[in-house]
């Protein structure tokens, strides 16, 4: 009998799976958005990036980036910059235009809504982070 729960319960939890991600709107993107900010990471030719997107409410965007660089504690360097540029709401997706080192990012991505305040931004790149004010 108590192979027989065993099973039950993994089939249960194989098909409930884990929760999936939902596409945000574009009301529900600026909501998030304006006056807030993505801290988000992705991997990128310029190696392993964290960074911090600041939406102002009127469009200025602001980025505070670190990248490192090696795969060990003992050859990695670490990168440092800012940038600037602006953000929108295009539809159903967020838009940003950066002047400098984010250049590469530019362009819009779709927003999914994960567990919480944590995003999934596919678009130029993918990243994985936090949306919020």
């Amino acid at each position: 009998m108590s192979k027989l729960l065993a099973i039950l319960a993994s089939a249960t939890f194989v098909l409930a799976g884990p929760a999936q991600a939902e596409p945000l709107a574009g009301a529900q993107i600026q909501l998030r958005a304006e006056g807030g900010e993505f801290r988000g990471d992705t991997h990128s030719t310029r190696g392993l990036e964290s960074q911090i997107w600041r939406l102002a409410p009127g469009g200025q965007a602001r980025a505070i980036a670190s990248i490192k660089k090696g795969l060990s504690a003992l050859n990695s360097t670490m990168i440092e910059f800012g940038d600037t540029g602006s953000w929108r709401i295009e539809g159903n997706t967020l838009c940003v235009d950066w002047a400098g080192e984010n250049r590469r990012f530019s362009g819009c991505y779709a927003v999914e809504g994960q567990h919480g305040n944590h995003v999934r931004l596919i678009g130029p790149a993918q990243w994985e982070g936090t949306l919020d004010r």
